[in-house]
């Protein structure tokens, strides 16, 4: 049988969040075009922010458990079973106190029976999404995994087209039910698509033992950690600032995402891979191996933070209207932030996956930053307004970083991907120099720079030209 080798998955990885991420751009794009500020922040915290943050209950660190590739599917039922379960509860306390915690957001209260109703059918139809996209990953089956995470990206894209410019709706409530919709008709289509596999998977009911919890835990909570953040971040602006200046960050952060599609594309790739051996050096050093992806998806963060560093405000005016300026005033805090990020996980995923002693020290600096950020935040935004939520993500994004690198079990994998880091650089700083004298515009400029970025990085050894051939490539 023939298998697609590591270096093929993490590009299609890459290449499925980024058809996911810019759908989901193009998406906002359209939305913020059409309706207001206020508007698009309260379709954004329902549908995007609150489900996130919820999964922290309703999915604990299932998706994890079931990556793994050695006993993860066994406790597939059981983590269908909770899921619905805690999902229920969720919509238990947000029926019992709709009023406090729409006052608390800034959320109008008047319409809080349609805007929870449609905040509990996104939440379900997530949590048992990511449940089959856990299993399907714990079998080594990326392709489909990775399919499950980009569909409602590319549905929710059709149909908020297909609504609001072909059709010309522009009222809140329809473009509100299309928007949120998408998640549900995935998860259809996959009961449908896959239905024998989850039903031979949900027969298997065992509940998860000591050992592969802490495992999953430590994993989930470093991986979940930058999303928490941001979405923790987005409720305390709606709190202290009102939901017009959350849906300003998250247009911030909506552009900064595709930074993100590097560290996700190395989230999904490197828990299964390092699980399923047991030679570290081999999976870090080989050709093709974790550390030359590593290198390959670090470069291509930077050049990210690059084209931030002179566009970002002329693609958010560009993209989103003027209306929504302020959110390109401070968004390179985000992307050096990401950089710092980009670094940590790669240090801890590898680390966690290996030893079992390191997971604790990982595991305390993730949850102790978790529950100091909100409180962090909101001080920060009372002395310096807006501008604090910029600086209080990136000062916690840097300071978990370093206590990541200080508390590591092995700082090999570290080594492994600055390992050349000279030639990036000098890559770097042409590339910034080229933009910096030449005043491009947007589109010239970052076609040349991705251009030139991509030829200095072969030209100067960097990376080696074996990852083309492993893209697309097989091997036995």
């Amino acid at each position: 049988m023939m298998d697609r080798n590591l270096s093929f998955y993490a590009l299609f990885y890459v290449g499925s969040l980024v058809l996911m991420r810019l759908c989901g751009i193009i998406t906002k794009i359209i939305l913020a075009r059409a309706i207001t500020p206020f508007e698009y922040g309260i379709i954004m915290l329902i549908v995007i922010t609150l489900p996130a943050i919820f999964q922290l209950g309703t999915n604990f660190c299932f998706f994890d458990i079931l990556g793994h590739a050695g006993e993860g599917r066994k406790y597939f039922g059981f983590s269908l079973i909770y899921g619905i379960v805690a999902t229920g509860v969720v919509g238990l306390v947000l029926f019992t106190f709709p009023v406090q915690i729409c006052t608390f957001l800034n959320l109008p209260v008047e319409i809080w029976p349609f805007l929870f109703s449609v905040l509990i059918l996104v939440l379900l139809s997530v949590t048992l999404s990511v449940d089959i996209m856990g299993l399907l990953r714990g079998k080594k089956n990326h392709s489909f995994a990775a399919a499950i995470s980009t569909a409602p990206g590319v549905l929710r894209l059709a149909l908020v087209f297909l609504v609001v410019l072909v059709l010309g709706i522009s009222h809140f409530d329809e473009i509100f039910i299309i928007f949120a919709l998408p998640p549900f008709l995935v998860l259809l289509a996959v009961l449908l698509r896959k239905g024998k596999t989850i039903i031979d998977s949900i027969h298997s009911f065992q509940i998860p033992s000591r050992k592969i919890l802490t495992f999953g835990f430590s994993v989930y909570i470093i991986g979940i950690w930058i999303t928490l953040c941001q979405n923790l971040n987005k409720i305390v602006i709606s709190h202290d600032l009102g939901i017009e200046f959350q849906a300003f960050f998250d247009v911030s952060l909506t552009l900064a995402a595709v930074i993100t599609f590097f560290s996700s594309a190395l989230y999904l790739i490197s828990v299964p891979e390092s699980t399923g051996t047991e030679d570290k050096s081999r999976l870090l050093n080989r050709p093709g191996g974790l550390g030359e992806i590593g290198r390959l998806l670090f470069a291509m963060t930077m050049f990210c933070v690059l084209i931030l560093f002179f566009y970002a405000k002329d693609l958010i005016e560009l993209l989103f209207s003027a209306d929504y300026s302020p959110a390109g005033d401070y968004i390179l805090l985000i992307a050096i932030g990401y950089v710092f990020i980009f670094i940590q996980q790669f240090v801890a995923y590898v680390n966690v996956s290996f030893y079992e002693k390191s997971t604790r020290p990982f595991v305390l600096i993730t949850v102790s930053s978790l529950l100091a950020f909100p409180l962090f935040s909101h001080v920060m935004i009372l002395s310096f307004g807006f501008l604090g939520a910029y600086l209080a993500f990136i000062i916690v994004l840097v300071l978990y970083c370093l206590a990541s690198i200080y508390v590591s079990q092995d700082i090999e994998p570290l080594r492994v991907l600055f390992h050349k880091l000279g030639y990036l650089m000098i890559s770097f700083a042409v590339v910034f120099l080229v933009l910096f004298m030449g005043h491009f515009s947007v589109f010239p400029g970052i076609v040349l720079s991705s251009l030139l970025y991509a030829g200095l990085m072969f030209a100067t050894g960097y990376l080696d030209v074996s990852l083309v051939r492993d893209f697309i490539g097989r091997k036995e």
